[in-house]
């Protein structure tokens, strides 16, 4: 099994040296899916199951009060990311493997608590979710767990806990 979640530090802004260009990224990926699909490649490994997890959103207010202000702002923009994930979701579908869409499933959980007024807060509701404004925290962790098991039932059911022996 290999989960590929990359994207959060990629769709930093391209000034900062850890960034990659859609591109960049969308070739990563790609390449990361070929080393265990392409039979040419010393890693081929046609049973190990791929999935594809896209980034989370960006809270941006979470990320700038964890920023000193001697920092150059912005590093990361919530609709940058949000390209990385759509980009995310596409090679999943042209390399035929599954993906979880972390970022829509984050976000419209917390345009919904916004839109409710279920969740009022200083960072929009992203804390509930994000640590800094980018990283998961254990509710993040906790949506995601439940996403991966959700995902194995529909896809993967023998690989359940349940299945196992």
């Amino acid at each position: 099994m290999l989960f590929i979640c990359l994207g959060a530090n990629d769709a930093r802004l391209p000034s900062k040296s850890d960034s990659a260009t859609l591109e960049q990224y969308k070739s990563n990926m790609r390449a990361i899916i070929s080393l265990l699909r392409d039979p040419a490649s010393e890693y081929y490994s046609p049973k190990t199951r791929i999935l594809v997890i896209t980034p989370p959103p960006v809270g941006e207010l979470l990320v700038q009060s964890y920023i000193p202000s001697s920092v150059d702002n912005p590093i990361v923009f919530n609709n940058r990311t949000r390209l990385f994930a759509e980009m995310a979701k596409q090679v999943a579908r042209e390399a035929n493997v599954p993906s979880i869409d972390l970022y829509s499933e984050i976000e419209n959980r917390v345009r919904e608590e916004q839109a409710t007024g279920k969740w009022s807060s200083t960072y929009d509701g992203y804390e509930r979710y994000l640590i800094d404004g980018v990283h998961l925290n254990n509710g993040g962790n906790m949506l995601l767990y439940k996403l991966i098991l959700t995902k194995f039932k529909a896809v993967w059911p023998e690989m359940l806990p349940k299945s196992l022996p």
